[in-house]
Formats: structure tokens, C-alpha cells, sequence
């Protein structure tokens, strides 16, 4: 999951967080077969891990 924080620039506080799923992080895509080189780093863009 990957988080932005809002910060009011006059009392330094935290306004606001805002998350958003990253369906692909953490996924696995070593050995993967049937998909491009540029298709596996778009998913390595996307947090997958090929190790």
C-alpha cells in the first residue's frame, strides 16, 4: 500500500493521508513466461519482484 501525507504549511499537522492498494507489490513474477520484457518491467514499476 502506498501512502501520501497533506500537511498544512502554516501549523505543520498532518490534514490529511491518502492510500491507494498497489495490487502488484510484493508480487512474484520470477521465471514468468508468456509476457514481454517490457511487460515484466512495468510490473517491476509496479512493485513486483523479480528475483
Amino acid at each position: 500500500m502506498s501512502t501520501t501525507e497533506l500537511w498544512d504549511g502554516q501549523t505543520w499537522q498532518v490534514v490529511k493521508t491518502l492510500t491507494c492498494d498497489r495490487p502488484y507489490e510484493g508480487m512474484n513474477i520470477t521465471g514468468t513466461t508468456g509476457i514481454s520484457e517490457v511487460q515484466k518491467a512495468s510490473l517491476r514499476a509496479l512493485g513486483a519482484i523479480d528475483a
